[in-house]
């Protein structure tokens, strides 16, 4: 099958956040461990267990966070601080972010400033009601809010020349406000809200794209026309054999057309791949590659909770395209109405992405939705509405982000 298969282990555990400018580049990631996730686990895991995992070198989607240059924030351990264990990471990629428990440790600032002076952002998360020593202040290159709501308190860091970074922010308005408070980069689920832009016609570009989607995504597609309508398209062909012909394959013989290809492959590995590329062809910007990043965690998330769990007779592939096209508004800049109207998607699944009404794919909304914004009462509760076990479902959406990675590090590559 031409997608890495996740590898068991613990590095799965783990989450990557955008961090944006207002300009909507991605001025980095936050690299979190999710709690919870096995029976013995507990809610705020340490420092330490995230930089080891990190900076062991085989978290799925480093490397591509490396090569493009982005920041990684990240927690570390009193003792990983110690041993300097953030050179592990090149300094311009190596954003270190110190916990409050952290603040008035007094061996810290000279190795942080150390740090620092070579090149690496040293960044305090910003506890309400709490000022780090002036120190520790004076060395740090940014300050990173856990709400919103703080930026009222951050007086007396505008004007000093560092950063601050807003974590739950929630709205595009809610990020020019925050602006206009002196915040510059921003987390949160705002970029996930279609921001629609009146009259906005698709590019040809993209409307080849969408066309070919509908077309593999009929019920019994002609394998006959499928091949010619991807062999028209030269960058399409081009990609598909390059990559097939690639070493990770190994076939014995050359693959030099698409009809061969989709023979040796097997029609559904043709089409999973083709999903990812033509998917990652629409979009513009980083911006829009991180919702790519979440439509294929939300796709194989939902594939993999109804295949494992059998769940109501749902199908596996129609619950991978309700979950990869799920921002399909927010990619494209057009009400969802509009974008669905590309797609030979069912009535049904169609009502429950444009969110009308109450259909039987409403709960598995409300699940990623509760994942996605950590919240863990809603969690809890739609887990328990559908009768899956929460030990298994966290492993596997983490499981689900990992392969999203790794497909968009193989289709970087292809």
């Amino acid at each position: 099958m031409p997608f890495a298969a996740s590898r068991p282990t613990n590095l799965h555990l783990l989450s990557r956040n955008p961090i944006f400018t207002a300009a909507r580049t991605v001025w980095g990631y936050e690299i979190e461990a999710t709690s919870g996730i096995a029976s013995d686990a507990t809610p705020g895991p340490d420092p330490a267990s995230i930089g080891a995992a990190v900076v062991s070198g085989d978290y799925i989607g480093l490397n591509a966070i490396l090569a493009r240059n982005k920041k990684i924030l990240l927690s570390y351990g009193r003792e990983q601080l110690l041993k300097q264990t953030p050179y592990a990471f090149p300094p311009s990629s190596s954003a270190i972010l110190i916990s409050p428990r952290l603040h008035n440790d007094p061996d810290l600032p000279p190795i942080l400033g150390q740090m620092a002076a070579d090149g690496h952002a040293v960044v305090l998360e910003w506890a309400s009601g709490l000022t780090p020593p002036p120190a520790l202040l004076e060395l740090a290159t940014a300050v990173c809010m856990a709400d919103p709501a703080m930026a009222e308190e951050m007086g007396g860091i505008r004007g000093s020349g560092k950063t601050i970074i807003a974590r739950g922010v929630s709205t595009r308005e809610e990020v020019e406000r925050l602006q206009g408070l002196g915040v510059t980069l921003f987390q949160g689920r705002f970029f996930k809200n279609a921001e629609i832009i009146p009259g906005k016609k698709l590019s040809a570009h993209q409307n080849s794209r969408l066309q070919i989607l509908r077309v593999i995504e009929g019920g019994s597609p002609d394998l006959d026309h499928l091949a010619r309508t991807i062999q028209a398209d030269v960058s399409l062909s081009y990609r598909l054999l390059t990559y097939l012909n690639s070493p990770a394959f190994g076939f014995m013989r050359k693959i030099d057309s698409i009809r061969q290809a989709i023979s040796l492959l097997g029609w559904v590995n043709v089409r999973n791949w083709l999903r990812a590329v033509l998917l990652a062809d629409i979009v513009r910007g980083e911006e829009q590659n991180e919702l790519l990043h979440l439509s294929l965690w939300r796709g194989k998330f939902l594939e993999r909770t109804v295949t494992d769990h059998d769940y109501w007779d749902f199908k596996p592939d129609e619950m991978f395209l309700l979950g990869m096209f799920s921002l399909l508004d927010a990619i494209l800049g057009i009400p969802m109405a509009d974008a669905l109207a590309f797609l030979p998607l069912d009535e049904r699944r169609k009502k429950a992405l444009r969110g009308e009404g109450t259909t039987e794919y409403a709960p598995f909304v409300s699940l990623l939705l509760a994942f996605e914004e950590r919240d863990e009462t809603n969690l809890e509760k739609t887990l328990r509405e559908l009768n899956l076990a929460p030990e298994a479902m966290r492993r596997l959406h983490c499981e689900a982000g990992a392969w999203a990675s790794s497909i968009l590090e193989i289709g970087q590559g292809a």
